[in-house]
């Protein structure tokens, strides 16, 4: 019973939240970002290239 109402409640939230413009477009751009890195490491032969940030002086 306890579980069904957190359930229930789960699925309000998504709904929610599916129709809110700004969180679909920042689940967008999430999904994307993985889907670019997994992409880049294919493209690498499986090496990972990871970009090192330059130390500012």
């Amino acid at each position: 019973m306890i579980e069904e109402a957190l359930n229930t409640r789960r699925l309000e939230l998504l709904r929610r939240r599916i129709n809110d413009e700004d969180y679909l477009y920042a689940a967008i751009q999430r999904l994307a970002l993985v889907m670019s890195n997994e992409l880049m490491d294919i493209t690498h032969e499986g090496v990972r290239h990871e970009r090192q940030r330059k130390r500012r002086k």
